[in-house]
């Protein structure tokens, strides 16, 4: 296995030919740092994991073929959003710079009013609720691994167990956590795991994988 990606690749042109590269390789790094984020372009959401961090740009792990791109909108778990281009690609890796310096200490922290916020992606894919005696007609607004939001016309009960199902999802058992303003939302009874979830999510969207 190669060695894990270095911002100090995402510079486009050498040191001698802009003072870019000398500048990332300048910014203090944080190595190895595996905390999930999300890739976001005008038509599709991404999940992919963080690997090198520094106050420039970052690198991070993706789990299946992107369309092809050159700038993304990165969100953290706290919410925050930061804007980058992409400087290189190698297999399931990426190198991103920032169009603006960061707050390293921030992006670090990830200071947030939400406790271990989980990475959703934001969807409008039909889908059905299976419940005894009938199926309901739903749309999918977003999903975590942990659960996921709905919009449904009809009332559906508190703390109901459901299956959740859709094109490229797996029949997902769930339970009725909360209801407002005709959206629901559904707490997984068994966690997806993120590779699983982020083909799945791309499938949804229907991007190739």
């Amino acid at each position: 296995m190669e060695d894990p990606m270095k911002l100090d690749s995402t510079s486009i042109s050498s040191p001698a030919e802009s003072g870019t590269g000398a500048e990332m390789r300048a910014a203090p790094r944080v190595g190895l740092l595996i905390r999930p984020a999300k890739l976001i372009t005008p038509d599709h959401q991404f999940f992919c994991v963080i690997r090198d961090l520094s106050e420039t740009g970052l690198s991070v792990c993706v789990f299946h073929t992107l369309p092809k791109c050159d700038h993304y909108t990165i969100e953290f778990q706290n919410g925050d959003r930061v804007e980058a281009e992409v400087m290189w690609e190698s297999g399931d890796r990426m190198g991103l710079r920032f169009s603006e310096r960061a707050d390293l200490e921030r992006l670090i922290l990830s200071p947030s009013r939400f406790a271990k916020r989980a990475i959703r992606i934001e969807l409008d894919c039909p889908a059905i609720v299976a419940m005894p005696g009938r199926d309901v007609a739903v749309r999918i607004c977003d999903i975590s691994g942990q659960g996921a939001k709905i919009a449904c016309e009809e009332h559906l009960m508190l703390d109901a167990s459901v299956v959740l199902r859709a094109t490229h999802l797996p029949s997902t058992r769930a339970k009725i956590r909360w209801r407002r303003d005709g959206a629901y939302g559904l707490v997984f009874e068994d966690t997806m795991q993120m590779s699983e979830l982020a083909q799945t999510v791309a499938a949804m969207q229907g991007v190739p994988l």
